[in-house]
């Protein structure tokens, strides 16, 4: 009787389920996706006159500070990446002349004081030129 049994499989409880005796492996959900960045108050690109985006600035101003008397404007500029410390120095000081303080000051004419303004210059490898950016907090 033993040759017979020889080709056959035993029966056990893995034959109905393959995962029984083995521990559980926890399902790990993947990380949720990251929340889209939400885009600024206002965004003004470097090289643009003051002519143009100066109304803007003047009737943007004017809504934040009827909506919050006491709002603080954050005007930071993003400069391109620059090949060396000492270009992307003198990039960061061009566009903070050219760009960044002439909004400032367009902020400040348009009613905001002085200490309502925060100002920042970044250097930032998504863009291509620089760019303002006024957020409102």
């Amino acid at each position: 009787m033993t040759p017979l049994l020889a080709g056959c499989k035993l029966i056990d409880q893995r034959t109905f389920n393959p995962q029984a005796s083995r521990p559980p492996k926890p399902y790990v959900p993947p990380a949720p996706p990251a929340p889209k960045p939400k885009s600024p108050f206002l965004q003004i690109e470097g090289g643009t006159p003051e002519a143009e985006y100066g109304p803007t600035v003047d009737k943007a101003v004017k809504a934040a500070l009827a909506r919050k008397e006491n709002v603080l404007f954050i005007v930071q500029l993003l400069v391109p990446l620059q090949s060396d410390p000492a270009a992307q120095a003198k990039a960061m000081t061009e566009a903070t002349q050219a760009d960044l303080e002439p909004v400032a000051h367009r902020i400040n004419t348009a009613g905001a004081q002085p200490i309502q303004i925060e100002m920042h210059a970044v250097a930032d490898g998504s863009v291509t030129h620089p760019v303002v950016r006024v957020d409102v907090r």
